[in-house]
């Protein structure tokens, strides 16, 4: 019976949720434990071998997903100073490199086992390839060093991530309040809403005004006078502000007034305005409504003219009353289509990025050639058309739980199958300890390396630096382990930055260290 490679998938599936979630001083595997029970059962069964193309997909989903999520970020993080980041994975992976050299000599590990340990533990297939294809014959003993370094590759960055994960939580976002404003402290003719925001550099959103009788929603090019009652979103400290400038706090229903003004929660379902800005969109000239919050996934943010709606975004439009039902029509309001996503879309996102990994790029002074792969197209792509957001009728964007459920079935599915093919692999690996403790210092030099140096660019920002760490691995299991436990979006940016060019590198690497050894 478990001579059936898809049962053998489900069962490290299934097994691995249970380990994952064995919990010793508040450290636990979580995803990761899926690979680990990956690799029990390829020890069990190691004549089983799930077929590669099932994890080169299951990766290649995730990688896809995230890349399209996580676009927006990462841009605007290279647009203020984030390019620096992209320093830390040739100086990371050149350090492993240096350690392979002289550790392999100090330990006497053949170079041919030596660059499977590298590969292996820095958790890289395509690296170990390139290493094979160099040795010829002698590229089995590279896998063995690779089965040998690979959980190493997976634990250690884990281990050291838990520590200062210890106090990390699952980031919500801080809760958004409202509040009524008297204006009192504008000029006599009035100011526009966009004026005092810059003048003031305020970082609220202005929602009604009460003028008189009258009610009306309030938009950048809006005018607000002395003697207006104004209601303002925004976080505590920053509405708390936005009072002591603007006025003084109005302790009248207006906030509950619902008598010309009402407020509804829309779904965004409708194509024709998903990957739109709401400037775009045009929600004030044609229904006299503005959106004071985005609810994507569990956090709420204050959007600007220029936020970009997505699928799945739950708006929180205020408007005439009578306006209302036509807005929930404009924007969609499904919660059966956002559920659903485009196919032609994300089957086209995958096509291409599956073929920028088949083009062969040529390395200088005759070193070789490489494929960047079907992963590393996949994500390079996604993060392209992220950017984007749609081109003409298409939209390139996920629905957030569609996108949620999509990386989390490829990225078991991977750990899956790489678990059980490094199990099969122990079989025929013999207990180096020379090459455990290679692993171990090439690993360990890597996450020190990485971790000083994204410490000192990003600060305090471990969730950010987590994410970096599992790109410059290049492995899932230490994304999804970091994702567990901060629940942070910067995680995932961290790992679509680094994850591209330090896949590169370590096929470049690996050729230069095989050169200067002469196995």
């Amino acid at each position: 019976m478990l001579t059936n490679p898809l049962l053998l998938v489900c069962l490290a599936i299934g097994c691995g949720a249970l380990l994952g979630r064995i919990s010793i001083r508040k450290v636990s595997l979580g995803i990761a434990g899926v690979l680990f029970a990956g690799i029990v059962w390829g020890y069990i069964e190691p004549a089983v071998k799930p077929p590669d193309v099932l994890a080169t997909f299951g990766l290649a989903l995730f990688v896809y997903a995230i890349g399209l999520s996580s676009s927006d970020f990462l841009f605007e993080a290279w647009a203020h100073g984030g390019w620096r980041f992209l320093l830390i994975p040739p100086v990371a992976i050149g350090a492993a490199c240096c350690v392979d050299v002289f550790a392999s000599r100090l330990l006497n590990v053949p170079s041919s086992i030596a660059s499977g340990v590298f590969a292996g533990a820095l958790t890289n297939t395509p690296a170990l390839a390139a290493a094979t294809t160099v040795l010829g014959q002698r590229g089995a003993e590279a896998t063995l060093g690779y089965a040998i370094a690979y959980p190493l590759g997976v634990l250690i960055p884990i281990l050291m991530l838990s520590w200062p994960f210890r106090r990390e939580t699952h980031a919500t976002g801080d809760k958004l309040v409202n509040a009524a404003i008297m204006i009192c402290h504008v000029t006599e003719s009035g100011e526009a809403v966009a004026g005092l925001l810059e003048r003031y550099s305020l970082s609220v959103r202005f929602a009604r005004c009460v003028r008189g009788d009258a009610q009306f929603a309030l938009s950048g090019s809006s005018v607000v006078k002395n003697g207006d009652i104004v209601t303002v979103i925004g976080l505590p400290d920053d509405v708390r502000v936005a009072t002591q400038l603007l006025g003084v706090d109005y302790d009248g229903e207006v906030l509950h007034d619902r008598s010309q003004l009402d407020y509804r929660r829309i779904f965004v379902s409708n194509p024709a305005v998903c990957g739109k800005t709401l400037r775009e969109v045009g929600l004030f000239g044609k229904f006299e409504g503005i959106v004071t919050r985005i609810r994507r996934g569990d956090l709420d943010f204050i959007p600007t003219a220029e936020t970009t709606i997505m699928p799945g975004d739950r708006l929180r439009v205020i408007a005439p009353w009578k306006n209302l039902s036509a807005i929930s029509e404009f924007i969609g309001d499904s919660y059966h289509e956002v559920s659903e996503f485009n196919i032609l879309t994300f089957g086209l996102g995958l096509a291409m990025g599956i073929a920028l990994g088949t083009f062969v790029i040529r390395l200088p002074l005759g070193i070789g050639t490489f494929e960047i792969g079907p992963v590393a197209g996949c994500l390079i792509v996604a993060m392209i058309l992220g950017a984007l957001g749609r081109t003409g009728p298409l939209t390139w964007y996920l629905p957030y739980g569609a996108s949620m459920s999509l990386r989390q079935i490829g990225l078991v599915v991977f750990l899956a199958c790489a678990g059980i093919k490094a199990g099969g692999l122990l079989h025929t690996a013999p207990l180096n300890i020379s090459a455990i403790v290679l692993g171990v210092c090439i690993t360990t030099a890597t996450c020190l390396v990485t971790m000083a140096m994204a410490r000192i660019i990003a600060g305090k920002s471990w969730p950010f630096i987590g994410g970096i760490l599992a790109g410059i691995q290049t492995q899932p299991a230490v994304l999804g382990f970091a994702v567990d436990r901060c629940g942070n979006e910067r995680v995932e940016a961290g790992y679509a930055e680094a994850y591209p060019l330090s896949m590169l590198l370590k096929i470049v690497f690996i050729q230069i260290f095989l050169l200067i050894m002469k196995p």
